[in-house]
């Protein structure tokens, strides 16, 4: 098992979600664990306080997914590189994980001003990805105002087995 983390960001957050980052299995797929999520907002924050909401859902597949591709960073150097894929910076959403079936795992709703840190307290709750091409994870966020230049930014940790 390696144990790998990937930076998640997305500017200028809005009033619709937006993902931030996604992490899915490859054509030689291997099962993730995702064990820690990082985040928060950075840049120019609106004169008024608002809320930010966070989102962790399951996607079914990647056909529609168009982002930056960021090769994820071993937290290990000894260890070989992910066979898993990750975007950030998505420009056009991938298909998430109906109601019930995955849609919104995890959901947080932060001040802008603040940050916040997910993580499993051991190996027996992380949140498991099937060793199936094209099923993974997205973190997505929206402003409830909206209309500030605020980037959503942080890190996504996870073992692949």
């Amino acid at each position: 098992m390696a144990n790998y983390s990937a930076p998640l960001l997305y500017n200028a957050v809005t009033t619709t979600f937006k993902s931030s980052g996604v992490l899915w299995a490859g054509a030689t797929a291997r099962r993730l664990m995702l064990y820690e999520v990082e985040f928060g907002q950075a840049g120019t924050l609106s004169s008024t306080d608002c809320q930010n909401q966070w989102d962790l859902s399951r996607i079914g597949n990647t056909v529609t997914l168009v982002g930056t591709t960021v090769v994820t960073n071993l937290l290990d150097p000894a260890d070989g590189a992910s066979n898993a894929l990750f975007m950030n910076a998505v420009s056009t959403e991938p298909c998430y994980t109906t109601a019930g079936n995955g849609l919104n795992l995890k959901s947080w709703s932060i001040n802008q001003r603040g940050s916040y840190r997910f993580r499993c307290l051991d190996d027996g709750d992380n949140i498991i990805v099937p060793a199936t091409a094209g099923f993974g994870l997205g973190v997505r966020t929206l402003s409830i105002s909206g209309g500030f230049a605020a980037s959503a930014v942080g890190s996504i940790s996870f073992i692949e087995r």
